[in-house]
């Protein structure tokens, strides 16, 4: 248990730090749904913002900072701080020249790009909200190039054990949008506003990358311009991270395909998809994100000096964690998903139908946490090993699943009328599940940490324990609901009742059926809520 003490303390830096953020990115959805509503503008800013928002998880989550740690913290190792410094200097030169190519790129084909992710605009020749996108999407590209460089600097950071102000860095975007939007919220022009907000994004970026400076200057680093893009460490870098950076963003496309789809419905189903999946992605950034980012390290660590017991232990001790700690989120999300999104989001041009829309994906969006939460720890194991391939053709078979279930509530009628937008996130869950098993299926041939007995029944205790939770939650809203009525303020102190209650006759029901690492859960909750 000594050794998971980092891992934990780790984890709940990084968690404290980056529910702050969540935080902060639903008062800006919040300050976005006011504005905009279901709204044919909300659409066209939100498929902008989702191509350099696709850059941010593929870039700032994946694969330039989770490979960045195994090269690095290997030459540190073998050939000493200053090797390593140098190969972080070449690294930055060289990815930001690329980026910066990738940028300008960018730029030229926005309107080809927007017309892509926005097709229900083309398909209904609406020229002007084509237009307004291309804009939008044009200003917000540098986004690309600073996320490029930020990723090289968390994963520096994260090998010298320092997690907490790369993960900062994710509060400065969230920031720079609340402010861009209390500034501007008077404005009569949505264009406009819509603009500013797009500026405020780059900003935010540029700030997430500054704020990693004083903490790699205090462990000595200096940059020095070193361009070797042929050099044997970038090449090792290039073979892992080009096949990650294609299965990653086949991971994150699935949900972007799934709002392109959504313009194909009529307009204002984007916001609805977006901001549920973004109550869903909550606990995953909460919890799955900071427990990938902590067992990277580690896990590494164990691979190289080959302590496979060691190795099988932590690979199941985070399985564990993730059905302890997201089967309830799930059962949660779904007794009271409702409410919570009226909360919120229902003020201003936001309305009751666009609750109900964003509440109908929720229901599909929710049954995928469990999946999503053990791909956040399964992918590090396969990078620990410095094989990209596997991930990279699971997320594959799992995009071309989500896709043709796509198609399928889009042209089949009687799916497309009962299921709607709900259908398209179904087939996102359906995917982070197909691509979760080819993974869990690989490791077992590999006698690397999987699903076995003990997880399954642990999965059932667990499931048990969060309907119950759920169930009762729910009838406390029910019986709380005429007293509501339409009061936010009354909701949420219904809310702020029920949620902390359902935890607690969850944690009573987990004890009582012994569920096994409860007081390592607890011990990350309340290490972040300290924080």
């Amino acid at each position: 248990m000594s050794e998971k003490k980092p891992f934990l303390r780790a984890a709940g830096v990084v968690g404290a730090i980056t529910l702050l953020s969540r935080v902060l990115g639903l008062a800006r959805d919040m300050v976005l749904a006011a504005v905009f509503g279901a709204s044919r503008v909300g659409d066209i800013f939100l498929i902008a913002f989702e191509l350099p928002n696709l850059a941010r998880r593929i870039l700032g989550e994946g694969s330039l900072s989770a490979f960045i740690v195994p090269i690095f913290s290997k030459v540190r190792t073998d050939e000493g701080e200053e090797a390593g410094w140098k190969f972080a200097s070449n690294a930055l030169t060289t990815v930001g020249l690329f980026s910066l190519v990738l940028m300008a790129l960018g730029i030229l084909l926005s309107r080809p790009l927007f017309s892509i992710f926005g097709y229900g605009y083309v398909e209904r020749a609406d020229w002007a909200a084509i237009e307004l996108g291309t804009r939008l999407t044009r200003i917000m590209f540098p986004f690309l190039a600073l996320l490029a460089l930020s990723s090289i600097l968390m994963g520096l950071c994260h090998s010298l054990r320092r997690f907490t102000t790369p993960a900062l860095g994710s509060v400065m975007l969230n920031i720079t949008m609340i402010g861009a939007g209390l500034l501007f919220w008077e404005l009569p022009d949505e264009n406009v506003f819509a603009q500013y907000l797009a500026v405020s994004v780059v900003l935010g970026a540029g700030l997430r990358l500054v704020i990693m400076l004083p903490t790699l200057a205090g462990h000595g680093y200096r940059y020095q311009f070193r361009l070797k893009p042929d050099s044997p460490r970038m090449k090792r870098l290039y073979m892992m991270m080009l096949p990650a950076l294609y299965g990653l963003a086949v991971v994150q496309v699935n949900i972007s395909i799934s709002r392109a789809f959504a313009t194909w419905l009529g307009e204002g189903y984007v916001p609805c998809l977006v901001f549920s999946n973004r109550l869903i992605q909550l606990p995953l950034a909460i919890i799955a994100s900071a427990l990938a980012t902590a067992i990277l390290p580690q896990i590494t660590a164990y691979w190289i000096e080959k302590r496979e017991h060691d190795l099988q232990e932590l690979g199941h001790f985070a399985y564990r964690l993730v059905f302890i700690l997201f089967m309830p989120a799930m059962m949660g999300l779904i007794a009271l998903g409702f409410p919570i999104v009226r909360v919120l989001f229902e003020r201003s041009e936001w309305t009751l139908e666009a609750s109900e829309r964003t509440y109908w994906a929720i229901l599909f969006y929710a049954p995928g946490l469990i999946a999503w939460g053990m791909l956040r720890i399964l992918t590090p194991i396969f990078y620990a090993q410095q094989d990209v391939k596997t991930p990279v053709w699971a997320a594959a078979a799992s995009m071309v699943a989500s896709i043709a279930l796509n198609l399928l509530v889009l042209f089949v009628e009687p799916l497309r009328t009962s299921l709607a937008h709900g259908g398209l996130a179904l087939a996102t869950t359906l995917g982070a599940i197909l691509n979760m098993a080819i993974l869990l299926a690989v490791l077992k041939k590999r006698g690397l940490p999987t699903w076995d007995l003990a997880l399954t029944w642990i999965g059932v205790k667990t499931l048990t324990a969060s309907v119950v939770m759920a169930g009762a939650v729910w009838l406390g809203w029910r019986m709380a609901a005429p007293w509501v009525g339409g009061s936010t303020i009354r909701g949420t102190a219904v809310l702020a009742v029920l949620v902390p209650s359902g935890a607690v006759i969850y944690g009573l029901l987990a004890m009582l059926f012994r569920v096994p690492d409860l007081d390592s859960a607890w011990r990350i909750l309340k290490r972040r809520g300290r924080k």
